[in-house]
């Protein structure tokens, strides 16, 4: 896919319930990143870990981060890719960040379809197989930086649509 909005949330749950805590987006044309947004309130004072969200406001209803997301994809109307993107796409949609018929794809069903002799796609994993970082750290832009240098490595050539039955 020669351009797409890499995406990121931190969600502190797994149910749409907990919110959206931080949303970092990846603007890519041919591989190169051309812009970046990231998204996130920082509760001052807060001294425990950064991690899943926690430290962070949730922006999920803020109209403020909704429309300066919104004016993202609206300058760069391109399809959005997220790791395990059924997770991510759900809140997006719960929270009318993007429509139901958004175009989206899994960065992890990608770089499965191209490279299937591993264990295990999850993000982790990838990045210790890769050798793109010493760790993930659970934050937004982090962890979608790291999806971005592991696709420059794959170069996926097949893209499914979330949904699409493989072929």
């Amino acid at each position: 896919m020669d351009k797409m909005i890499l995406i990121d949330l931190e969600t502190q749950d797994f149910s749409v319930h907990s919110g959206i805590y931080e949303v970092a987006c990846l603007v890519v044309e041919n591989l190169e990143v051309v812009d970046q947004l990231y998204l996130g309130k920082e509760i001052p004072g807060y001294i425990g870990k950064k991690t899943y969200g926690y430290g962070f406001y949730d922006i999920s209803k803020d109209e403020e981060h909704i429309n300066r997301f919104k004016e993202l994809l609206d300058k760069y109307p391109y399809p959005i890719v997220a790791h395990n993107c059924p997770f991510d796409r759900k809140f997006l949609v719960h929270y009318e960040w993007i429509s139901q018929d958004y175009p989206a794809y899994c960065s992890m069903r990608a770089i499965k379809l191209a490279n299937k002799n591993l264990k295990s796609y999850a993000l982790q994993n990838l990045v210790r197989h890769y050798k793109v970082a010493d760790d993930v750290l659970h934050t937004a832009m982090s962890d979608i930086e790291n999806v971005y240098k592991i696709l420059q490595i794959v170069k996926p050539k097949t893209w499914l649509a979330v949904g699409a039955k493989a072929k």
